[in-house]
């Protein structure tokens, strides 16, 4: 059976970094083949950019990618300010459509079917 490489990164990986510097990171290691769990969820619109960033990439070598996040279900007052100040919270899974087969979300969970 073939291996799968998941790796999960850090928040602090992405502090400081613009949303297009965040997606180049993921999509490079993507690329690779890797299975990405990030610690610190994408917003939906960094979820988005990072979708229509990987449409003109798509070719016989990169079938494109699976992505989800999973967020805070209710918002507090600290989640609240964090979101205003552009943060995000949560969990994203990112990895290439020909390793990641399925993801189902629930509020408190995300399933990933992955395999070759």
């Amino acid at each position: 059976m073939a291996s799968l490489n998941i790796e999960f990164v850090a928040a602090r990986v992405f502090e400081g970094k613009t949303s297009d510097e965040k997606i180049r990171l993921v999509l490079d290691s993507v690329k690779k083949g890797k299975i990405l769990v990030l610690e610190s969820g994408f917003t939906v619109v960094e979820e988005r950019d990072l979708i229509k960033a990987t449409m003109p990439l798509i070719n016989k070598g990169f079938p494109g990618i699976e992505v989800s996040t999973l967020s805070q279900p209710t918002p507090d007052l600290k989640s609240l300010l964090i979101k205003a100040l552009g943060g995000s919270q949560g969990l994203t899974i990112v990895g290439p459509s020909n390793l990641v087969k399925k993801i189902t979300k629930d509020p408190t969970k995300l399933n990933v079917v992955a395999g070759k």
